[in-house]
């Protein structure tokens, strides 16, 4: 009798470590419900300006701030954008796997540094079966692109694209962006992911060629495209919205009021949006 009491109690402290050590912080999702959960997230390559110093524009590192935002969204996909560490500038740190580590998520870093570029990345609560990044023709500006990865889900294989615009003032570079995107996706069932730097409010061109392709996720979800609900930039007093959730046309249910703004300035000089779909 006393024999079989040890072994009990060794086989539950075994289940214990196993539980414990498990990397899967983020609880999984009852498939049957079929519902996930998607955000998009500029990153900022991991730092803050200090208010202190900024005409030197030094920083400090917000890895745990940015998992907190993460954690506490509940996310299920995260397109990450300006996660580009993995050089002397920006202190040689590679938050996306650190980030993935600890929520237990796959990921796909995308761009090589060597490309120079800001950087995009996915994390992912299930697997990334098929992974590939482009770079975007560069009529002005600097070096940009989107990444597409096939995602093995509860509700089956979803496609996700993620991309980084160039900035406003370069709008050849938007269009020839919004253009190759679009013919990127092509008819995939898709979720497309992004800081697309083009305000809807003020008549871009690149926003309108992405809204009469795509459907909007604010707009899905219930909400006006100009609402103030949606504005993320700049994170510390928002007065507009360059980070957007698309879909593909009729492919998607939008639940309704699911549109949601995460972050604060402490983690991020943008604040991420997530939705939530159904198939």
């Amino acid at each position: 009798m006393k024999k079989k009491y040890i072994t009990s109690i060794l086989v539950i402290g075994m289940i214990a470590q196993i539980v414990f050590l498990s990397p899967m912080l983020i609880p999984p999702k009852d498939a049957s419900a079929q519902v996930i959960r998607v955000m998009t997230y500029n990153i900022h390559q991991y730092y803050v300006l200090d208010p202190s110093d900024i005409e030197d524009k030094t920083g400090r590192y917000v890895f745990d701030e940015l998992l907190k935002v993460i954690k506490e969204s509940g996310a299920d996909i995260i397109g990450l954008q300006e996660n580009e560490g993995l050089r002397l500038s920006s202190g040689n740190q590679n938050g996306v796997a650190w980030l993935a580590s600890q929520l237990g998520m796959y990921y796909y870093y995308g761009p090589a540094t060597s490309e120079q570029i800001y950087g995009e990345a996915i994390l992912s609560r299930w697997p990334i079966i098929q992974q590939e990044w482009k770079q975007y023709p560069r009529p002005e500006g600097i070096e940009r692109g989107v990444m597409y990865v096939v995602i093995d889900s509860p509700i089956g294989q979803l496609n996700v694209f993620n991309t980084h615009f160039e900035i406003d003032r370069f709008k050849t570079a938007q269009r020839e962006e919004a253009n190759f995107l679009i013919d990127y996706v092509g008819d995939r069932k898709a979720i497309i992911l992004g800081d697309f730097n083009t305000r809807s409010d003020e008549n871009n061109e690149a926003y309108h060629l992405l809204y009469n392709r795509f459907t909007y996720g604010l707009v899905e979800s219930g909400l006006h495209p100009n609402a103030t609900e949606g504005f993320t930039s700049p994170a510390h007093a928002p007065t507009h919205k360059i980070d957007y959730i698309w879909l593909t046309r009729g492919d998607w249910n939008v639940l309704p009021d699911s549109y949601a703004i995460y972050g604060n300035p402490d983690a991020s000089d943008h604040l991420a949006v997530l939705i939530e779909l159904s198939s």
